[in-house]
């Protein structure tokens, strides 16, 4: 069900009020409404970058918060294996002395409490320096990259990964962020835009790129060389 003027409850997630919706909603719902608000918001039709990565994680969660109204031993099961393997990257980086950042589910805690809120946290951010972050690479691409797909914040300077090992990290479509200054990272370093088309920071280690392949380098990312 959609609305233009309705003032959504303060109880209902706010990845309806974002998407124009009231409960009850079905999964089709949350599709027409993403489609139909992405048809302004998008960057290529007009949107903000902002305004279109909203959409996209309330599109997210809306779908989240359907399916778990349907069947919420279902929903836990899902969440299950990509929740133990967001904790062990957690665990592991805190364990070595870097950070992270973890994006909470407010909708969720609200309604169900804390148990369930936990399994439905993203980890956003991972920040370790040195050569300890070779090892928490070693975690990150020994699993499915949809279990780390909200990752937006990947810093790993310092450590010692090479162009080969860039290319692991592919499937972390929503990095933001990624800091690889100090590492081993070549000739493969001018392409990483074009593999994270939301990023918008980018550290390379000195020598990494020509002057010709810095002039490529699109606007919406800043770059920083070290």
């Amino acid at each position: 069900m959609t609305t233009s003027s309705q003032t959504l409850d303060h109880q209902h997630p706010g990845c309806l009020s974002v998407l124009g919706l009231l409960p009850p909603v079905t999964l089709e719902d949350v599709k027409q409404a993403y489609l139909s608000k992405a048809m302004t918001a998008h960057p290529d039709r007009g949107g903000g970058r902002e305004q279109f990565i909203q959409l996209q994680k309330a599109f997210e969660e809306a779908n989240d918060f359907v399916k778990f109204k349907a069947s919420k031993l279902e929903w836990l099961a899902s969440k299950i294996d990509a929740y133990s393997q967001q904790q062990e990257v957690v665990t592991e980086t805190i364990e070595r002395g870097g950070d992270v950042e973890m994006e909470e589910t407010d909708w969720l805690r609200k309604s169900f409490g804390d148990d369930f809120g936990h399994v439905a946290d993203k980890l956003v951010s991972v920040r370790l320096h040195g050569p300890n972050a070779n090892d928490l690479y070693a975690i990150l691409i020994g699993f499915r990259t949809d279990s780390l797909k909200d990752l937006a914040v990947l810093d790993l300077t310092g450590g010692s990964i090479t162009d080969e090992g860039l290319q692991q990290l592919k499937g972390l479509k929503n990095l933001r962020s990624l800091d690889l200054r100090g590492t081993a990272v070549g000739k493969l370093s001018a392409e990483i835009p074009q593999w994270f088309e939301q990023l918008e920071f980018l550290g390379l280690p000195k020598g990494s790129l020509s002057m010709f392949a810095r002039m490529g380098i699109p606007r919406r990312v800043k770059l920083a060389i070290g």
